[in-house]
């Protein structure tokens, strides 16, 4: 089943929990989410443990294919242990929320204001001031990043 995609603003309340939304709930089976440190912004990325296997999978397989990267041991080494090893199973409450440990908190500069996203594969959970500067840096590079994909058959 995958998750529903969209933009909740949440709390982060004294405990370190956070409330995951309802609609994104229904995508998760187990009532159980993988977190991790995501790999390019400071923010925390959820996946289902299904998802989360298929996403350490795919990293696996980039590995394989790209045996020859100039990459030392310990670099590789030090990427899977901050992407894959690091990571940690939390359980959805009765209420919908997530106990998140500080060491995640930390990474992404949880403050009591925060804004959970979905992509329909993994959920995002940001700090809400980081997300706002993440969104502005989105709106200045997108004209960019559309002129290097070119022409587009969208529809």
């Amino acid at each position: 089943m995958a998750l529903l995609k969209g933009e909740y603003q949440a709390t982060l309340d004294e405990k370190g929990r956070v409330s995951i939304p309802a609609r994104f709930r229904e995508g998760i089976p187990e009532n159980v989410l993988v977190l991790t440190k995501s790999m390019f912004e400071a923010c925390i990325w959820a996946f289902t443990p299904e998802n989360h296997e298929k996403f350490t999978e795919s990293l696996r397989n980039f590995w394989s294919a790209n045996a020859n990267m100039p990459m030392t041991l310990r670099q590789k080494d030090m990427f899977d242990h901050r992407v894959s090893f690091s990571a940690g199973e939390v359980e959805i409450d009765k209420t919908g929320r997530i106990m998140i440990p500080s060491k995640f908190r930390d990474h992404a500069g949880l403050t009591r204001d925060c804004v959970v996203t979905s992509d329909g594969v993994r959920i995002e959970i940001w700090d809400a001031n980081r997300h706002a500067e993440y969104e502005q840096r989105v709106e200045e590079q997108f004209e960019a990043v559309v002129e290097k994909m070119g022409l587009l058959n969208l529809y």
